[in-house]
């Protein structure tokens, strides 16, 4: 069986991310487009700590930092908690979890305008949800200086379906929620960001694909003329196809502060 790479940066350095077939189709709008004003269920992507259960596990350290965990096959969340520095910021942050069949490396990040906002009780918290296709002693690894905690658990799931709006700060992976079959509107905004990734991912672990690009929005950086990256806005609305209807929930990787609205197209 072929290996499955998933790779995904943030931070100062050009993203790609590759993935699996999956079912349904996307187009991006060329305008960018603010979203209207949401009389939606609205749930703010917040990450708590789970606890522990036979399909979880923890690890804590500070600095570079490699151990084994045993991880069953199907989607799982990963929650980073970083402590806050006295009189510094912790910079970015990266975890990579391994097995034979597969590999994920997620880098997180806050540009200066929101680490504010991004504190929870002294902590900064980050999620992202992934799969596995088969039970193994996965490989995990973990690169940030300030003292940290990695929980690996499972995704939630709330009793909703579009419209939804989900915001938050920072990386997150929202619940799972039901979308029915048919065509759909994904409304994203960044703010105070230099990039921005949203994608689909069923209950399965498919990831929604344009072709080669993560849908419904594969990363997307703030360049001036100097192709440097900056801290600045963006906007813009994707139509969308779900060919068949499940259980899905967004992954979203964003240095900024971000709002996704999902609504059916009348």
């Amino acid at each position: 069986m072929e290996r499955r790479l998933f790779t995904l940066y943030i931070a100062l350095i050009l993203c790609i991310a590759g993935f699996a077939f999956c079912e349904g189709c996307v187009g991006e709008d060329a305008g960018q487009q603010t979203p209207a004003p949401t009389a939606t269920p609205t749930y703010t992507a917040t990450p708590t700590v789970e606890p522990t259960n036979d399909n979880t596990g923890s690890f804590s350290g500070a600095g570079d930092q490699k151990t084994t965990m045993p991880l069953s096959a199907g989607v799982h969340m990963l929650t980073l908690e970083m402590e806050k520095p006295d009189g510094s910021e912790p910079g970015a942050s990266t975890v990579s979890i391994s097995t034979e069949n597969d590999a994920i490396m997620v880098e997180g990040n806050y540009t200066p305008e929101v680490r504010p906002d991004a504190i929870i009780d002294g902590h900064y918290h980050w999620t992202y949800a992934f799969m596995l296709e088969e039970e193994a002693d996965a490989t995990v690894e973990v690169s940030q200086l300030a003292p940290w905690t990695l929980h690996v658990g499972v995704p939630k799931m709330i009793n909703g379906i579009p419209p939804q709006t989900f915001t938050g700060v920072g990386n997150a992976a929202t619940p799972f929620f039901m979308i029915p079959g048919g065509n759909y509107s994904c409304q994203i905004t960044g703010e105070n960001m230099t990039v921005i990734s949203v994608g689909l991912m069923d209950y399965n672990g498919t990831m929604l694909m344009d072709d080669d690009r993560v849908a419904p929005l594969a990363f997307h950086q703030l360049r001036n003329e100097d192709f440097e990256l900056y801290v600045g806005d963006y906007a813009t609305t994707v139509p969308v196809t779900i060919k068949e209807g499940d259980n899905y929930l967004f992954n979203i990787i964003c240095d900024g502060r971000w709002s996704v609205t999902f609504s059916p197209v009348e």
